[in-house]
């Protein structure tokens, strides 16, 4: 099967959770010998080596890059009037899209494969022109998530969030409605499209990389006394969900904890911090921030505890899954560990308010504690094996 990937974000280097999302899916797609084109927008243009390790797993190309001209940003706000915001941005002109569709052409897709709604209006014209279905994967239930953005959102990004908001459940609605099938990211989720009619939906968890020296061992959550930091967020820090969770627990979640340990020792790690962050990490006594940091699996060993203080979002955290593997006592507000099945949420402490929240950090870092995860379990329900199971879905279909 030969599948066309329209994916909102490059994929690689995976250094967020959308992006870990993607990636993972496209090498269990090549794994399971789905011949992959992969078309996607780039900020920053990837490396050679980046590029070399995309072509792994995929035999064709198409980097767009996103456009900050004087044009591009006039072309934008007319659209506005007909797009959400994160859509505007991922449009394409007459010229270039020629020069793509000649390159699908090329590659000869039996399916296009959507990858976040916000590529839809280039995956929806590649599906016409070719007369093949769209499948369409889906990260949250995006209106309903950019609602809450837009409540949690500060200064300019309250604007940007509104412009976000226009249009977009239309939008949605519209895009799923003519896919072939959606996979939805959260069986919770799922359960709201299917109240609202939608019978062309399937669960597709993210998937978890559970490497050969993890299945053979139960996965321990004990705290190390030894390592550098107490506590340790890892995640993106510029979304607004992310950016409330942190202020929320740096500025009230933290004094608490410090009333038991006076010298505690935090660290704030991920990809391109806003100001307001830095400077909230830079002026908190014992809060160190990492920017970029090229291993995540480097970040959590150099905690005792790890959080997900994240009050607000949709779909399914990633962060939390990514913890799971690392071995640590975790901490998750009720919303980090939303989606997720209920046979994983019991290795998490789940507190719902700042006290809670602290006393939960307190309780671990004074008693040693460790919990058992079975290896087979995660791979049983976040495994590469899923996948098959999509390819021979849509096979039946097409």
């Amino acid at each position: 099967m030969k599948i066309t990937l329209v994916c909102h974000d490059i994929p690689y280097p995976a250094i967020h959770g959308g992006r870990v999302d993607m990636w993972r899916r496209i090498k269990a797609f090549s794994q399971v010998g789905v011949d992959l084109q992969l078309i996607c927008w780039f900020d920053k243009i990837p490396q050679p080596e980046e590029v070399a390790e995309i072509k792994k797993y995929v035999s064709s190309t198409y980097f767009i890059p996103f456009k900050y001209d004087l044009c591009t940003k006039a072309s934008r706000i007319l659209n506005l009037l007909r797009y959400p915001l994160e859509v505007t941005s991922r449009l394409i002109e007459a010229e270039k899209l020629n020069h793509l569709v000649s390159k699908v052409r090329t590659f000869k897709p039996h399916v296009i494969w959507l990858d976040g709604i916000h590529g839809g209006d280039i995956a929806s014209k590649l599906s016409h022109h070719f007369d093949i279905p769209i499948v369409t994967r889906t990260h949250n239930i995006e209106h309903l998530y950019y609602q809450r953005l837009f409540a949690s959102a500060i200064g300019t990004s309250k604007i940007k969030r509104y412009l976000s908001l226009a249009h977009l459940e239309t939008y949605e609605k519209s895009l799923l409605k003519n896919s072939l099938l959606f996979y939805d990211i959260s069986a919770e989720d799922l359960k709201f499209w299917k109240s609202h009619g939608f019978s062309n939906g399937r669960y597709l968890p993210p998937l978890m990389e559970v490497y050969q020296s993890h299945a053979q061992n139960k996965l321990h959550h004990k705290i190390n006394p030894y390592a550098r930091y107490d506590v340790v967020f890892l995640g993106n820090l510029y979304s607004n969900n992310n950016v409330a969770g942190i202020i929320w627990f740096l500025t009230q979640v933290l004094p608490e904890i410090r009333r038991h340990f006076s010298d505690i020792k935090v660290l704030i790690a991920g990809a391109k911090p806003i100001n307001k962050i830095r400077q909230l990490c830079e002026e908190t006594d014992g809060v160190d921030i990492s920017i970029n940091p090229p291993s995540s699996t480097d970040i959590y060993n150099s905690g005792r505890v790890l959080i997900n203080p994240v009050l607000t979002g949709s779909g399914v955290s990633i962060k939390s899954l990514e913890m799971l593997m690392a071995g640590k006592p975790i901490v998750s507000t009720p919303q980090g560990i939303a989606g997720l099945p209920l046979c994983v949420r019991q290795y998490f402490r789940i507190a719902s308010d700042t006290q809670s929240f602290a006393n939960s950090i307190i309780n671990l870092l004074s008693n040693s504690e460790e919990i058992r995860i079975e290896p087979k379990l995660l791979e049983s329900l976040f495994g590469t094996q899923v996948i098959k199971e999509v390819v021979s879905d849509i096979r039946s279909l097409i």
